[in-house]
């Protein structure tokens, strides 16, 4: 009998892909996940955990500059300060506050995050637009090492299959999120703060300045207004270009960069009404109620 890993492949996956304890994972990764649980971690770390395409840079650049107190861009990219992808040594020299990032489910993650009690910070978006990010992406970068193929070489409808099965890097995206919504119940003590992309689309000088309180570092209201200004779509992607290539995978077009569309409701454009159907009815066995979106 095939694994779920298995299966993802089987649906196009290039990604070798395995399965870690319960999870389906990249299968290179797997050396890095089995020490996550131990590592150290400071007192002053904040934590940034979100599903693929679920806000990550965005949200990672609007905490970077709360804590930089200006409108000013990291130097560096995310992928730097995502533990995901490197061992404990490798961000040892980021300077405090570390803003680090994952998208393991907390079960995954340091346990002295919860015994130190950092901050943490959950992003969340609807996942029917986080799936149509996620194809365009793994379809549309290259992201194996040394060469030009994409991660994923199915047709839409075998990514949807993988993705309502939760086949595919970081396993089920209702799993996910469900994981991180009980967070508060299984973590009292730890300070969380759960994000939603499309709130920070509608209100996004309101969001940051939520952010900005809950990391204890509030801020005018003009240097909020400026952040939100320098974190749109365009300047963040503009910005983007400016940073080092070698921490980027390129799109196939030739372009670099992290960002897509940064839309709110494409999957009307490519989700079929029994997709749709499917993904609804997965949703309300999960979650036990209608889907929200």
């Amino acid at each position: 009998m095939s694994t779920r890993a298995e299966e993802g492949m089987e649906a196009g996956f290039k990604l070798k892909l395995a399965m870690f304890k319960d999870q389906v994972v990249t299968a290179a990764d797997i050396n890095t996940i089995s020490t996550m649980k131990s590592r150290g971690v400071r007192d002053d770390d904040i934590y940034l955990c979100t599903y693929p395409k679920s806000g990550a840079h965005w949200t990672w650049e609007i905490i970077n500059m709360i804590t930089a107190g200006q409108a000013e861009y990291a130097k560096h990219w995310l992928r730097s300060s995502h533990i995901d992808m490197g061992m404990e040594e490798d961000f040892e020299t980021i300077s405090s506050p570390r803003i680090l990032s994952s998208h393991h489910r907390p079960s995954i993650l340091p346990r002295q995050i919860w015994e130190r009690k950092c901050r943490v910070i959950n992003v969340q978006r609807n996942p029917k637009d986080v799936a149509v990010s996620y194809y365009n992406n793994l379809t549309n970068q290259d992201w194996l090492d040394k060469s030009k193929d994409p991660s994923f070489t199915g047709s839409w409808e075998n990514f949807m299959d993988a993705f309502i099965k939760g086949n595919l890097p970081y396993d089920s995206v209702l799993d996910h999120m469900l994981a991180w919504n009980k967070f508060p119940e299984d973590y009292p003590d730890v300070p969380f703060l759960q994000v939603h992309f499309e709130e920070l689309k509608r209100n996004n000088v309101e969001e940051i300045k939520r952010l900005a309180e809950f990391l204890n570092r509030p801020l005018s209201d003009k240097v909020y207004e400026e952040i939100s200004d320098a974190c749109s779509f365009s300047e963040l992607k503009q910005a983007s270009k400016h940073k080092d290539p070698t921490h980027l995978n390129p799109w196939r077009d030739g372009s670099s960069g992290l960002f897509s569309r940064g839309e709110t409701g494409d999957w009307k454009n490519w989700f079929t009404v029994a997709q749709s159907e499917r993904f609804d009815k997965m949703y309300e066995e999960k979650c036990h109620r209608p889907f929200p979106y």
